[in-house]
């Protein structure tokens, strides 16, 4: 074959490939995108958010802003997404709160199907931790909680959240009869454990872990699949007391459901950009979040659903309710 023969042929097999890849770039934003995180500032997902958001702008052209609408278990700043133009310019931090609300409350405004999955972009290990001293280690700590019925107390971050669903889960699983009590947020059971007025909390990793290498909580074991490794010596509860227990928190980008695919795929190379720059990948490691490189779009949807049917399950079974 001639070198112009060969020429043309590349040619011809590249131009069903260029249309689409001028697709995936036609959108940019023509003003500041807005980041909603439906919670308080502090939190994991806001740690992640604003590390991500000054990078945006090397991709969209426009900068990236996060903006705190905590309120009704991430409701009130989910459906003030699912109300918003579908343009790119309103884009949703979603945590596992976003997926849980419409199964647990009445009518939380907004159904699942009113987003677009865009990204997942990490996952938050969840760590059963405990205060110091209490419990020799996770063998222990089940063996207690089981022949106790409503002796110990488990801390949560408010209905339905991850907190009291994992402890729910294990309850499920193990038949152990566990009180919880409900806090506003991670911070305040963390520190009720340390005060002794509760024992132990299921919790997100990006905030026990500054605690757990002070000494001021023991780390029993992770809801991870495998072990981490920023807690590389604490083991799974799948591995120990446990088999098949798995209850985490991720950090998703979720767009009102209409935006067009251009869209979605730009926001989706501006995300996994973001989150390869060497400071955002060092911060996200020195936190404790796994998996942070983003996902693709089919990846993220596959996600959604996955983790909408397992926890309605489990809200099914036990008759859970946000106002529990």
């Amino acid at each position: 074959m001639t070198m112009t023969r060969r020429a043309a042929l590349a040619a011809a097999t590249a131009l069903p490939v260029l249309p689409r890849l001028a697709r995936a770039q036609d959108w940019s934003p023509r003003d500041t995108v807005r980041l909603i995180n439906p919670f308080a500032p502090g939190g994991s997902p806001d740690i992640l958010a604003r590390v991500m958001a000054p990078h945006m702008q090397a991709v969209l052209g426009q900068p990236m802003v996060v903006e705190n609408r905590p309120g009704a278990g991430a409701a009130v700043g989910t459906r003030s997404v699912a109300r918003a133009a579908p343009d790119g310019l309103t884009v949703l931090l979603a945590p596992i709160s976003s997926v849980i609300a419409p199964f647990m409350m009445r009518d939380p405004g907004y159904a699942l199907s009113d987003f677009k999955p865009v990204t997942l972009l990490a996952t938050t290990p969840f760590v059963l931790v405990a205060r110091p001293g209490l419990f020799a280690d996770v063998r222990a700590w089940d063996a207690a909680v089981r022949a106790n019925p409503g002796r110990y107390k488990a801390a949560t971050g408010g209905p339905g959240t991850p907190h009291q669903l994992s402890a729910v889960l294990y309850q499920s699983m193990s038949g152990a009869d566990i009180t919880l009590v409900n806090y506003r947020g991670t911070a305040a059971g963390l520190t009720d454990i340390r005060a002794g007025t509760v024992e132990f909390m299921f919790a997100d990793m990006p905030a026990t872990l500054g605690q757990v290498r002070d000494g001021g909580l023991q780390a029993l074991a992770v809801n991870t699949p495998q072990r981490v490794p920023a807690l590389p010596d604490v083991p799974t509860m799948a591995e120990t007391v446990a088999p098949g227990f798995e209850s985490n928190s991720w950090v998703m980008w979720w767009v009102p459901a209409a935006t067009p695919d251009a869209i979605v795929n730009r926001l989706n190379a501006a995300a996994r950009h973001a989150l390869a720059q060497p400071e955002v990948r060092q911060r996200v490691a020195e936190v404790g979040f796994v998996g942070a490189g983003g996902s693709d779009v089919a990846t993220a949807q596959a996600h959604m659903r996955s983790e909408a049917e397992k926890w309605s399950a489990l809200i099914r079974a036990r008759g859970l309710r946000f106002d529990d």
